[in-house]
C-alpha cells in the first residue's frame, strides 16, 4: 500500500531509470520511495523525491532540490550530531555504488538523494516530540488543554515554549491524517524506550540547532525494534525549524513564526478556488475521487515553488554551515 499520487509524479523519469536498471519499488510514500537491493535481502534503497504534499494531498508539482535537502540533512544528523546513535544508514553518495547495478553508478541524481539502509522491523508509532506548542498540538490544546495525555498550563498560546519537551505520539497513516494517541498507551503497549530515545534525540538536535540560532519547535522520529533510528531525521518535511529572532518577535503577539518549510505552499493552498463551492485545498476530502483529481492536476504558481526551494536550501545552509552543492561535493563525493 502507498500514498495516492498523481500518475505523472508517481512514475516519472527517475522511477523509470531505476526500474529499467532492475530495482523493484516496494513502497511509495508521499515523498519517499523504497526499493529492494538486488542480492542484498537485508538492505533497502531509500530515495527522497521532490514531490510535494499539503493537507494529506500529493500535488502535481515538485520542489527543485527538495529530495536532495532531505537526504543531505538526514545524512548530516546521522554522521555528525547523532553519530553514536544506532541507526539504519549503511551508505550514501558514491559509497552506494558498491550496492547498485553498474548502470546506476554514474546516475548522480540518485547518488544525491538516495541512501542504502538496513531493513528494519519498524515500530507502528510516529514518535512526535514537541518543545513548542503549535500545529496539531496547539489544536488539541485549544480543545482540551491536553496534548496526547499531557496536561499543560492554561495560559499557553500558539508558539509557546514548553517547560520541557514532551512526547506526543501518533498513529502511522498511509492515507489521510495521523491520529494523536496518548503517551500512556505507548508506554503500556511497548514500554518507555521509544519515549526516552525520542526525547534524547530531540534534545541533541535541538541543542545543536540552537547553537546556529535555529529553534527545533517539533519533529518526529521512527524507530525499528531494538531502538534503531530509521527513516528521515530532522528534515524540513518532518520538523518545524524557526529562526530564533523571528520567534521572539512572533511570540510577543502570541503567534508562531513562519518556518523553513513548505509554508508558502500551504498558504497558497488555502486560497485555491475549487469547483466544489469550497475555498482551499485544506477543506477537500482525500477520499473523494473528484477532489483528488482536481488537486492532482492543479498548477502551482512558479513563484511559490521557487520560494519553497529557497526555504529548504536555506535551512540546510544554516544548520550544516555549507550550501547544498558544496556539501554534496565534499560529503557525498558527487558534483
Amino acid at each position: 500500500m502507498g500514498a495516492n499520487l498523481p500518475t505523472h509524479v508517481a512514475n516519472d523519469n527517475f522511477f523509470k531509470t531505476l526500474d529499467g536498471a532492475g530495482l523493484t519499488r516496494i513502497h511509495q510514500g508521499k515523498v519517499r520511495d523504497t526499493y529492494t537491493m538486488p542480492g542484498q535481502d537485508d538492505l533497502l534503497l531509500l530515495v527522497a523525491t521532490d514531490r510535494l504534499s499539503i493537507f494529506d494531498f500529493v500535488l502535481g508539482g515538485t520542489v527543485k532540490d527538495k529530495g536532495c535537502v532531505l537526504t543531505g540533512l538526514t545524512v548530516f544528523w546521522l554522521t555528525k550530531v547523532l553519530k553514536d546513535m544506532d541507526n539504519h544508514l549503511v551508505a550514501f553518495g558514491t559509497e552506494m555504488k558498491k550496492y547498485l547495478p553498474e548502470s546506476l553508478h554514474s546516475y548522480t541524481d540518485l547518488l544525491k538523494r538516495g541512501m542504502v539502509v538496513k531493513k528494519l522491523d519498524m515500530m507502528p508509532v510516529e514518535c512526535v516530540v514537541r518543545g513548542y506548542l503549535t500545529g496539531s498540538g496547539w489544536g488539541a490544546y485549544k480543545r482540551s488543554g491536553e496534548v496526547c495525555g499531557h496536561s499543560l498550563a492554561t495560559d499557553l498560546h500558539d508558539g509557546s515554549k514548553l517547560p520541557e519537551a514532551i512526547f506526543t505520539p501518533t498513529t502511522k497513516a498511509e492515507v489521510g491524517h495521523d491520529e494523536h494517541i496518548s503517551f500512556q498507551s505507548v508506554r503500556e503497549d511497548f514500554g518507555m524506550w521509544q519515549e526516552e530515545l525520542t526525547l534524547k534525540v530531540y534534545n541533541m538536535i535541538a541543542d545543536y540547532s540552537a547553537s546556529k540560532g535555529i529553534i527545533l519547535a517539533d519533529t518526529k522520529f521512527e524507530f525499528g525494534r531494538g531502538g534503531i533510528l530509521g527513516d528521515e531525521v530532522a528534515t524540513p518535511d518532518s520538523s518545524r525549524f524557526w529562526d530564533k529572532d523571528e520567534w521572539e518577535k512572533a511570540v510577543k503577539e502570541q503567534k508562531s513564526p513562519s518556518g523553513y518549510d513548505k509554508q508558502p505552499v500551504r498558504e497558497w493552498g488555502k486560497t485555491v478556488e475549487t469547483p466544489f463551492e469550497i475555498q482551499g485545498i485544506h477543506k477537500l476530502d482525500t477520499e473523494n475521487k473528484d477532489h483528488l483529481n482536481f488537486v492532482h492536476n492543479l498548477p502551482i504558481p512558479e513563484e511559490i515553488l521557487s520560494e519553497t526551494t529557497s526555504r529548504y536550501r536555506r535551512i540546510f545552509e544554516l544548520l550544516t554551515g555549507e550550501n547544498l552543492d558544496t556539501f554534496q561535493k565534499d560529503t557525498f563525493g558527487v558534483e
